[in-house]
């Protein structure tokens, strides 16, 4: 009955499915349901038919910040590609599953200027704000005007949250509970010309490409900051490089762990583990995670 709901809805329909086809990291065991919306209106009537049928289901874009377990998900992965776009004067009003890139030619193209800094990260708006997303000292969080969502438990009742409602705080929202679906987002930019946006993002994407392992998976960076900057006492400490089966902490940015070709979750999560032993020991602080894991 679930299946044959599904199936009557303009989406695409993946049956047992490996995760690390569906997020950065390329890591994860097998999903019972993947599922491709394109837009909200599909969104919503999947979600409710989860419901309905209880079945668990979590919502993502890229899957920029997860890990996932090697045990996979019994239940359903709902992958968001709503996309529109549409411009009032210096507002922009963006679904939740437009990629960051996409956003940022629309806004070059649109001569609207304030997300270059975050040229090259792979990430959904939706993602970007579930996260409140920061790079070189800027931060999505100040551009964001209103939210549009539903209660993942009512889906049947729309919402406007303001930007004080959303809770931003450092790679932290409101919407980091997962109680949440995000349909849309309001960001207010400023007008500049295609020439001085377009020289800041390829100055970003320098910048990234420059200090960071873009060339292998990971899930960007894995600790948060706090009292100290795990990046640096991961180096000091000597962990570049430290490996455990296919991962490893990069010998470029310490602060990922990437995977080498093969890593399962349960590798990086040893390293994590074992990172944050040592960071105790010395440090007598204990790191707190930026990724997600996602477990069954």
């Amino acid at each position: 009955m679930f299946l044959n709901e599904i199936k009557k809805l303009d989406c695409e329909l993946k049956l047992d499915r490996p995760l690390s086809d569906f997020c950065t990291f390329r890591i994860g065991g097998r999903a019972k349901y993947i599922i491709v919306v394109y837009d909200n209106d599909t969104l919503l009537k999947v979600c409710h038919i989860c419901i309905l049928h209880h079945i668990k289901y979590k919502i993502i874009g890229l899957g920029a910040n997860l890990l996932f377990s090697d045990k996979g998900y019994n239940g359903a992965i709902i992958i968001t590609k709503a996309k529109k776009i549409y411009r009032k004067n210096t507002a922009i009003y963006v679904d939740s599953g437009t990629t960051i890139g996409e956003l940022i030619q629309y806004c070059y193209q649109n001569d609207l200027s304030g997300l270059e800094a975050f040229s090259g990260i792979p990430s959904t708006l939706g993602g970007a704000i579930v996260n409140s997303l920061g790079a070189f000292d800027t931060n999505i969080s100040d551009m964001v005007d209103y939210v549009i969502c539903y209660k993942k438990d009512d889906i049947k009742k729309r919402l406007i949250l303001n930007n004080t409602e959303c809770k931003f705080r450092y790679r932290d929202s409101v919407f980091k509970s997962g109680d949440y679906i995000i349909t849309r987002i309001k960001l207010t930019l400023k007008i500049d010309n295609k020439k001085d946006i377009y020289a800041r993002q390829i100055e970003y994407l320098k910048r990234k490409y420059d200090s960071q392992p873009i060339t292998l998976p990971s899930a960007g960076s894995i600790f948060k900051r706090g009292d100290i900057i795990p990046a640096k006492v991961i180096d000091d400490l000597g962990l570049k490089g430290y490996k455990i089966g296919g991962a490893a902490v990069s010998n470029k940015h310490a602060g990922f762990i990437v995977n080498l070709g093969n890593a399962r979750s349960k590798d990086v999560k040893n390293i994590i583990q074992y990172i944050d032993n040592k960071v105790y020991k010395i440090y007598k602080t204990r790191l707190e995670l930026e990724i997600e894991y996602v477990d069954d």
